[in-house]
């Protein structure tokens, strides 16, 4: 199976990276010395590879994962839009400014755009697709599937091994 390389130098992470990488995917929080001690390496080592992935753009950064419900947000639904291709750039700035899109994919298909959103309540949701979404430049229709239950939601996806 082929593997796509990174970038900068050229190899992909190994078992001790990936190790590292889960750990801190995890919990970010952890320690350099539990880091190190999961991944069966020296502080100076573990050190090196964070900074050496991060420099590399494997880890681009560092996240919480927030209960949204909790934070008022108790809706969540995936928008697949569908339009006319000219109006796409234009609309990509607009997009990522609404604060209620988590994501949003361009993507091939029967849609043109999938966003992941969440909201405090259908009436908030309404009004993001009928008043503001469908109301872009190009777009010709929205689907909307609304989420129900959360099943998996992995902050790394590794890849299997060889």
């Amino acid at each position: 199976m082929a593997h796509v390389e990174n970038r900068r130098s050229g190899r992909l992470p190994d078992a001790t990276d990936r190790t590292i990488i889960s750990a801190l995917a995890e919990d970010a929080r952890t320690g350099i010395t539990e880091v190190a001690a999961t991944a069966n390496v020296s502080r100076a080592t573990a050190y090196n590879r964070i900074k050496r992935l991060t420099d590399e753009g494997v880890i681009q950064g560092y996240s919480v994962v927030p209960d949204h419900a909790k934070l008022g947000l108790g809706v969540t639904a995936l928008i697949m839009i569908s339009g006319s291709q000219p109006d796409w750039r234009a609309n990509r700035e607009v997009l990522s400014s609404y604060p209620e899109v988590e994501y949003c994919w361009y993507v091939v298909g029967s849609a043109d755009i999938v966003l992941l959103v969440r909201v405090a309540d259908t009436h908030q949701l309404r009004d993001l697709i009928l008043t503001r979404l469908q109301s872009l430049p190009g777009v010709t229709s929205t689907q909307t599937l609304t989420v129900i239950d959360e099943v998996v939601h992995r902050p790394v996806v590794e890849p299997p091994e060889d």
